[in-house]
């Protein structure tokens, strides 16, 4: 009897009900049982072309097809090695991706009004997959023991403890070289750490991965502010190579009236209740002043965790973005999500300029609708204003989740360093830098991207600095 093939019944993630959800910073997507998950897995059609499918669509490009058939054939052990073959970190990236728009996306069972594909139904869960295969490796307490190649007696340093300089250490850990990773905050992550809500990402999954590293013989050093503490010359002195992976952590506002008391950029909001354990409200205290209702500008993944922390501390929350819902970069369910737990979200509009009150307070921001015109450079049509729409939304706060950029302070001092004229790091095809022995990838190049595309340029600026330890530099 021939193989049913289901394209519409794809099993939804099982979640918190919004009304609970949004008075805890519990993970709130619950992830597949065992039962679940294999019914899911079976729904792949194991494509011949996937990897001009499902893999290509992937940034990190792993092996959808071959992980989910170990998952059919109940070798979950067997699927975790399979994805971290390209993925050192699974349980995060299948919480954080935006598949939609990446691997589930070129799935052939989806249906994209975009690109006018047939219309067969949903694309296989392949995020809910990845997390479960993590999950169950992490939380089972099975060892799964890692390949680790002789000392080499070559040094590393890796610069910033985010998603790039992570998976750049794996990597070269692996390889057989000596790596230390200098850290300026507390605690290793980044934006995993300080910057996702502990509602998308529970922290003892970042802190497992971290202990995966140090068997791996990986050193962290935190308190280190690389261009304060210790100097990025001083490094490339101690160290056959460094790579410089800080990231975009720097807060973007330049808009008029945001120098009015309650006006915030999203990575201050979102590490100062990630530093500050404000995710534990109303138990513990909360070191942002939001006031009772709250606008946050944006439509990327950004916003929608300002979104997520805002109404969990009790916040009226506005979301405004000058494009549509569907041509912003968030993934299509989280703005479902939030506008489940009580976020009012106004598409097409514009911010023109805070208000404020005679104490220099934030009352308001004015705004303008907008209406879609001809593409722009980006292909995707430009929005417009439209005549005599201006409005205010009255707020006590305004939070900028748009134009985060590179902190230079890591390598402002250092000599012929080329700068891109967005002042992020000017890196050839190789991940390397103007400076010999000097590596970067990540947001400080990208200038701001996805965590997934963050492990994938770490993985390949290793593989670049592997190649440059072996080749280039004598012991």
């Amino acid at each position: 009897m021939a193989k049913r093939i289901r394209y519409e019944d794809r099993n939804p993630e099982p979640m918190l009900e919004a009304s609970q959800r949004v008075k805890t910073f519990r993970e709130y997507a619950l992830g597949y049982s065992v039962s679940l998950a294999l019914d899911e897995a079976q729904r792949c059609l194991f494509c011949k072309d996937a990897d001009q499918r499902c893999i290509k669509g992937c940034p990190i490009n792993v092996d959808v097809p071959g992980f989910i058939r170990k998952i059919v054939e109940g070798d979950l052990i067997g699927a975790y090695k399979k994805i971290v073959e390209a993925d050192p970190f699974p349980s995060i990236c299948g919480r954080v991706c935006p598949q939609e728009r990446q691997c589930e996306g070129s799935c052939i069972l989806y249906y994209d009004t975009v690109r006018g594909k047939k219309n067969k139904g949903l694309p296989v869960s392949i995020g809910a997959l990845e997390k479960f295969v993590g999950d169950f490796i992490r939380v089972s307490g099975i060892n799964v023991e890692e390949e680790k190649a002789p000392p080499t007696g070559y040094r590393v340093a890796i610069v910033g403890a985010g998603p790039a300089g992570l998976a750049c250490a794996y990597d070269l850990a692996r390889w057989g070289h000596e790596v230390h990773v200098y850290e300026a905050l507390p605690k290793p992550g980044g934006v995993m750490t300080y910057g996702i809500p502990k509602a998308r990402l529970d922290r003892g999954i970042i802190d497992w991965e971290i202990e995966r590293l140090k068997a791996l013989g990986v050193k962290f050093f935190f308190g280190y502010v690389v261009g304060r503490t210790i100097s990025l010359k001083e490094l490339l002195q101690d160290y056959h190579a460094v790579f410089l992976g800080v990231g975009a952590g720097r807060g973007s506002l330049g808009f008029k009236g945001d120098h009015l008391k309650g006006v915030y950029s999203a990575i201050e909001v979102l590490s100062r209740v990630s530093l500050y354990r404000a995710s534990g409200f109303p138990q513990e205290g909360v070191p942002v002043e939001l006031g009772k209702r709250t606008v946050i500008v944006g439509g990327g993944f950004t916003a929608v965790d300002c979104a997520i922390t805002a109404l969990r501390l009790g916040v009226e929350t506005h979301v405004v973005y000058r494009r549509t819902r569907e041509t912003s970069s968030a993934r299509q369910e989280e703005w479902d999500h939030i506008a489940e737990e009580g976020a009012v979200l106004h598409w097409l509009t514009q911010p023109l300029e805070i208000l404020g009150d005679e104490k220099g307070r934030v009352v308001g921001i004015k705004c303008i609708k907008m209406a879609l015109g001809e593409p722009d450079e980006s292909g995707r049509p430009k929005p417009m204003p439209v005549e005599g729409s201006e409005h205010v939304i009255e707020c006590d706060s305004v939070i900028f989740a748009i134009g985060q950029k590179a902190n230079p302070i890591a390598y402002e001092d250092l000599e012929g360093l080329e700068l891109t004229r967005w002042g992020t790091i000017k890196v050839d095809e190789n991940f390397r830098t103007s400076i010999k022995g000097l590596f970067a990838g990540g947001d400080v190049v990208s200038g701001g991207d996805t965590v997934v595309r963050a492990l994938a340029e770490g993985r390949r600026s290793a593989k670049s600095i592997h190649k440059y330890l072996i080749e280039e530099v004598k012991l």
